[in-house]
């Protein structure tokens, strides 16, 4: 994406007012982000809007699949912590432990043996959903 796509879809996301608007920017992000768009992604996910975070969820899993489940797990429970329901980004978690079930499963075993209590957690909880999918 050029940078005046990158700077509609920002003040798209951002539209507290227009939930159509914010919804078709999350679609528009995810049918459109490419690999380039990678190191933009991984900055977005640690902005301050939990909307921001949660749409690009799908599109980073999408991208850079298990390799920045580490990431988007310390995403995921920003969010927790900021008081939302964090289902889209969930989902897309989901997503990326059933469609790449052996790598996601590496990834997490690892995350399995952090120190801190709440990685292992949200690690125990995704490894399980790779751990009944399909491999792909």
């Amino acid at each position: 994406m050029n940078e005046r796509q990158w700077g509609e879809l920002n003040e798209a996301l951002r539209d507290e007012r227009d939930a159509d608007r914010v919804t078709a920017a999350a679609k528009f992000l995810h049918e459109n982000a490419t690999a380039e768009d990678v190191p933009r992604l991984m900055e977005m996910l640690k902005d301050k809007d939990d909307v921001v975070r949660e749409a690009i969820a799908g599109p980073l899993g999408k991208l850079a699949g298990p390799a920045e489940l580490p990431q988007l797990l310390i995403a995921l429970q920003r969010g927790f912590d900021d008081g939302y329901d964090c289902d889209g980004f969930q989902a897309a978690l989901v997503e990326i432990a059933e469609t790449n079930k052996t790598a996601a499963q590496q990834v997490l075993k690892g995350l399995m043996k952090s120190s801190d209590e709440v990685t292992r957690e949200n690690a125990k909880w995704l490894l399980e959903f790779c751990e009944t999918a399909p491999d792909a």
